[in-house]
């Protein structure tokens, strides 16, 4: 009986070609360059070596692939020979005298054959279990380009943190000022409590008396003065219709009036919410070109009346 020969795979042959070229004498994985001048964080170094490392995959993966053939050709061929083996015994029960050394021959050298299959099988076994799943400079690679994409973002967010911080700080400014303004209320009304205190009956009679009569004139004037800014608008500013097919009119006065309730309803949050098609944007930029309105510093669709008092 001959001997089994290993079967010629031409494609087999160059990945492992292939797969000795990039070993290296050293530790068997090429090792990047490592020249001060180079900058490792810059995107076509990394990838460049990404790419070569792809490859350097895909070669491996190859290797890989050819060995498992050949180890499920060489298994077929075991199992071949094992079942030659089998019929042979089987035949050999009862065998002739002049033949019995002849097949004693021929089932050593089958028994031989199979222990060299077994032996190169474990070979190539432990061949492909040693390829790696993931080379460190892959890793490394891929760590820096994370780190280059975050260190990109914040670059980009940190002109709009600046901008967000700085709106922020004039808010916070706005509301030291009105804190210091409040101080300075409450103190003069525990005054007054204080001095409400002392005084009399009469004294304290006296004084709500001319209290109320203050804020009666206090309404009168401001009548007066809402009844001449409506006079005002109506003469100057009166109720306009852009579209003709469109039926909505637009009025000034309706745009103050509202800023000017929310100013004293609302004065936590006075903005008004400019809904499209209720106010007419030429009233908008009116009031905030002759300073009497102002926009939310961070929504252009809310406006509320300035702080006079400021």
């Amino acid at each position: 009986m001959n001997h089994t020969d290993t079967p010629n795979t031409p494609a087999a042959e160059v990945g492992l070609d292939k797969a000795q070229e990039l070993r290296t004498p050293a530790s068997g994985v090429p090792i990047p360059s490592t020249d001060a001048g180079n900058n490792l964080a810059s995107p076509r170094f990394v990838e460049r070596d990404l790419a070569f490392y792809r490859k350097r995959e895909e070669t491996l993966r190859t290797t890989g692939e050819i060995l498992h053939q050949r180890c499920v050709a060489k298994l077929e061929k075991l199992n071949q020979l094992r079942q030659q083996v089998s019929s042979t015994q089987q035949s050999l029960i009862q065998p002739p005298r002049n033949t019995n050394s002849l097949q004693d021959q021929q089932l050593a050298i089958l028994r031989m054959e199979e222990a060299r299959l077994t032996a190169e099988q474990q070979k190539i076994q432990a061949d492909r279990n040693t390829f790696p799943d993931m080379l460190p400079e892959v890793s490394k690679l891929r760590v820096r380009q994370t780190v280059h994409d975050s260190i990109h973002e914040y670059g980009i967010m940190l002109p709009l943190l600046k901008q967000e911080l700085e709106e922020t700080q004039a808010e916070l400014t706005g509301e030291a000022q009105l804190l210091k303004e409040l101080k300075e209320i409450r103190r003069a009304l525990q005054a007054r409590r204080q001095d409400l205190a002392t005084t009399g009956e009469v004294g304290s009679s006296q004084k709500s008396s001319q209290g109320r009569t203050k804020m009666l004139e206090t309404k009168v004037l401001v009548q007066e003065l809402m009844r001449e800014l409506t006079g005002f608008l109506a003469r100057y500013y009166p109720p306009i219709q852009p579209d003709d097919d469109d039926p909505t009119v637009y009025e000034l006065k309706q745009i103050l009036e509202d800023i000017m309730n929310l100013s004293v309803s609302r004065p936590a949050d006075p903005y008004l919410v400019l809904v499209p098609g209720e106010y007419h944007p030429p009233h908008v930029e009116q009031l905030i070109n002759a300073g009497v309105a102002v926009r939310h510093p961070r929504d252009s669709q809310r406006l509320r009346l300035v702080d006079f008092y400021s």
